[in-house]
């Protein structure tokens, strides 16, 4: 292995610059630089194995171990650049050994062109305003990024202006500790989160960490711990006899005269197209008339806002969850809801589901969740919400026998039905079998066959 001298030439003190990446300075220089006077014995000295023997390219200063490598400096010029050492965990290297794979580590970057960039690494709090910014954070959909930067709220209450190159697995375990037990975030209390919710939390920060990887802020991600989230309580479906008492309430009246909902026919409508459909709820509110194929008796899920349905379309863009468009084709019901809607349309709206609050301006509504729970409290039904329609829509369709592929291209799912199967394959056993049950073929057997 090449000594220090035969790497980098003559030993030269290093710099001590607040970003631990400083350039040698100086030649022909003693291998202990003098004291500065600002920190009392913060040289960098040259580390020695248990033999008193130098190893290369590895110095120690106030106990923790650097690496001195030349480096490209972006001009096509090299010079002797200093990195700091730290383990997976983004912690401070102290012992020998890991410096030594931290050196081979670096060594791998740089034949790959991989070493992180020189100069001051910015805070988390600035980068994460950077990221947001940024135009691949643009093109999620608005709800994802209105969730994301709600989140990095809670992270910048709790990493502050942490260097983004310094943020380790403590902190992470600290903040997700703090999240899982009830916290005080920014001055606001929160209580205890679920661990699905806190996943979600690292998953941004994540998010933002690849981020500062590629912009050369960092060299690769701190380890991050992991939390199991339990799976989801067992409950029943719903039922269509308690999906036709949620209609029913729909329409109902008050003792006064009043309607349960103002918004009734609308959320009665919006029930039954969830069903018919098996669309997510922010889906259908998007759903425009242009978007309705009555001549080819088919609805688009996701489709953008410009978009108008025709005979034969190209691409797969769209709106939804995974960023694309499908199509549901009409069954019966689906077709007579439609037809039903259309017919009392809103003449000034393009929208299938307008807002109520419109005014002049054609806008759609935002959500029909308040709607929603007044009537499922007085249909008595237990705690549900507008997903639970989806499995509906999913359930039935197992149980007509519609294929898993067919269901999956309905509901948006990328893997040709490998979901559908593994959720509700269980509901066409069952269904097969009480089929089974049912069967009469219709004849006696011969008296010799039943003997036997």
């Amino acid at each position: 292995m090449k000594s220090i001298e035969s790497e980098i030439g003559p030993e030269k003190p290093v710099s001590s610059g607040e970003n631990g990446q400083s350039e040698f300075t100086g030649t022909n220089a003693s291998e202990k630089r003098p004291n500065s006077g600002k920190h009392d014995g913060a040289q960098f000295i040259p580390a020695r194995d248990s033999r008193n023997r130098r190893v290369p390219s590895l110095y120690m200063r106030n106990g923790r171990f650097y690496a001195v490598l030349w480096a490209d400096r972006g001009d096509g010029r090299k010079t002797a650049r200093r990195f700091p050492l730290r383990d997976e965990n983004n912690e401070v290297i102290r012992n020998l050994t890991a410096a030594k794979d931290a050196l081979d580590g670096l060594r791998a970057d740089r034949r790959e062109n991989a070493l992180p960039q020189s100069g001051r690494k910015p805070g988390f709090d600035a980068f994460s305003a950077e990221y947001l910014a940024m135009s691949s954070t643009k093109q999620k959909r608005e709800r994802t990024q209105e969730k994301e930067s709600a989140t990095m709220a809670h992270w910048k209450a709790h990493l502050a202006d942490t260097r983004i190159d310094r943020i380790s697995t403590p902190m992470i375990k600290g903040y997700t500790e703090m999240r899982l037990r009830g916290c005080k975030l920014a001055g606001k209390q929160y209580a205890p989160a679920s661990p699905r919710t806190v996943n979600l939390d690292m998953i941004v920060l994540r998010n933002v960490l690849k981020a500062a990887v590629e912009a050369g802020h960092l060299r690769e991600l701190p380890r991050f711990p992991k939390i199991k989230t339990p799976p989801a309580p067992r409950r029943s479906l719903l039922t269509a006899t308690e999906f036709e008492s949620l209609l029913t309430w729909c329409d109902a009246k008050k003792k006064n005269g009043d309607p349960v909902t103002k918004n009734g026919e609308q959320l009665r409508d919006f029930l039954r197209l969830l069903v018919y459909t098996g669309s997510r709820e922010q889906e259908a509110l998007g759903i425009k008339w242009a978007h309705v194929d009555f001549e080819g008796r088919r609805i688009f899920i996701g489709a953008g806002e410009d978009f108008t349905a025709a005979a034969m379309t190209i691409g797969t863009g769209g709106t939804s969850k995974n960023r694309s468009s499908r199509v549901v084709d009409f069954n019966a019901q689906l077709e007579a809801l439609l037809q039903e809607m259309k017919a009392r349309r809103a003449p000034d709206s393009s929208w299938i589901f307008p807002s109520p609050q419109r005014g002049e301006k054609d806008i759609r509504a935002k959500t029909l969740r308040e709607s929603f729970k007044l009537v499922r409290r007085k249909a008595e039904l237990p705690k549900m919400g507008f997903h639970d329609l989806r499995h509906l829509f999913c359930s039935v369709c197992v149980m007509a026998g519609i294929d898993y592929m067919t269901i999956a291209a309905w509901l948006g799912h990328k893997d040709g039905g490998i979901l559908v199967g593994k959720v509700y394959g269980h509901l066409g056993d069952e269904h097969r079998q009480k089929m089974a049950a049912r069967l009469n073929i219709g004849y006696a057997p011969p008296a010799s066959v039943q003997s036997q």
